[in-house]
């Protein structure tokens, strides 16, 4: 009876502390010139550019779920689906893949104004991401393996 018991707490316990997949938010430009310009300075942000339909994004996005939350890292995933895809689509992939980060979906049409205020280098293909805290800015316009990413956020730590 005790061994029951001792497994049925370590069963509660583990289930209890899973994180649940996000649910996707649509932010304008608004958010992003927030983001972007008031960095936090007490974590390292990692946001990362990304879509469902691209596939290098995809493949990445373990790497992000990993890294969120630990060590002062804050990772925010912002979406460039269609926001008309977000019931159908982006929320229901976030729930397949167990996706914890938080995720903003950016309505924004206007790619050629937002863009360069990311980098002022990036032609808007993803993926991408900005590594920032405080003034320091790291821009990539690259996918990243887990040890990759985990290498360049070191950089900030």
């Amino acid at each position: 009876m005790r061994k029951i018991l001792l497994l049925l707490s370590l069963v509660i316990l583990t289930s209890c502390s899973k994180q649940e997949p996000s649910k996707t938010e649509i932010v304008g430009r608004d958010y992003l010139t927030n983001l972007i310009n008031k960095p936090a300075t007490d974590r390292v942000q990692v946001i990362n550019f990304w879509a469902t339909w691209c596939i290098p994004c995809v493949e990445e996005l373990p790497a992000f779920v990993e890294i969120d939350d630990k060590d002062n890292i804050e990772v925010i995933l912002i979406s460039l689906d269609d926001v008309e895809n977000v019931d159908e689509l982006v929320n229901p992939f976030l729930v397949k893949n167990n996706i914890t980060p938080t995720v903003k979906l950016l309505d924004d049409p206007y790619a050629a104004e937002w863009i360069p205020m990311v980098d002022q280098h990036w032609d808007g293909a993803i993926p991408a991401t900005l590594i920032q805290k405080g003034s320091k800015k790291m821009f990539y316009n690259t996918s990243f393996t887990a040890s990759e990413l985990k290498s360049e956020i070191n950089k900030f730590l």
